[in-house]
């Protein structure tokens, strides 16, 4: 009996472990890559992109929408944490998108981007999801003005498999540039997959107890 419960003990941990995975906010100034928890990822610079409107853009693993609206592949400003070409939500002409979908091939680990041209008068959320669409982190991202320093910002979070970046307030022009995300090594179960876990562990203990029942 004991060796039955020490049994049941561990399938929980491992259904524990299993079913949780952090989530935290990536944040610092300077090259994404450098950060933690981003080094030896792969970084999008947009610097090889076509400029102008889309609604929908695939570089490398990276899938990004429009959600409503368009984007912009852009060049207007320069300094104010991006340089060259980067990706905007538009011109004061054209208020671009209220969400862009940033979708990884596979799932990733974690992801950041420098942070430009943000401004108070607008509320910026980043969230991630995994394939089953469960949220895993929501961040609101500060105001940079016109900072040139280099503000990056992103969510580590296992089994990333896309998130959205929208804003609510009055209209905002933002640009995001050195998009930097690290591969996941294994994907995270999903819910389904660890409920059929779940069942056949229990499955396992059910068989169990009835030997040891016709043992004794």
């Amino acid at each position: 009996m004991k060796k039955l419960l020490g049994f049941m003990c561990a399938v929980m941990m491992v259904l524990g472990i299993v079913g949780s995975a952090g989530a935290v906010l990536i944040s610092g100034i300077g090259d994404p890559l450098n950060d933690a928890a981003l080094t030896g990822g792969t970084q999008i610079d947009f610097e090889d992109q076509i400029l102008g409107s889309y609604t929908t853009l695939t570089i490398g693993d990276v899938t990004f929408t429009a959600n409503d609206n368009d984007f912009q592949i852009d060049n207007t400003w320069q300094s104010y944490n991006q340089q060259g070409i980067y990706l905007d939500n538009g011109t004061y002409n054209d208020n671009g998108f209220g969400s862009l979908t940033m979708s990884f091939t596979g799932s990733t680990n974690a992801f950041g981007f420098t942070w430009g041209m943000a401004e108070p008068f607008a509320t910026w959320v980043l969230t991630a999801y995994n394939a089953a669409n469960t949220v895993l982190d929501t961040q609101n991202l500060p105001s940079t003005g016109s900072s040139s320093s280099g503000e990056y910002y992103g969510i580590a979070a296992d089994g990333t498999s896309y998130a959205t970046l929208s804003w609510s307030g009055s209209y905002d022009w933002i640009a995001i540039d050195n998009f930097t995300y690290t591969s996941s090594s294994e994907p995270v179960p999903e819910p389904s997959t660890i409920l059929l876990m779940g069942t056949g562990l229990l499955g396992i203990i059910g068989f169990g107890r009835k030997r040891f029942n016709k043992k004794a």
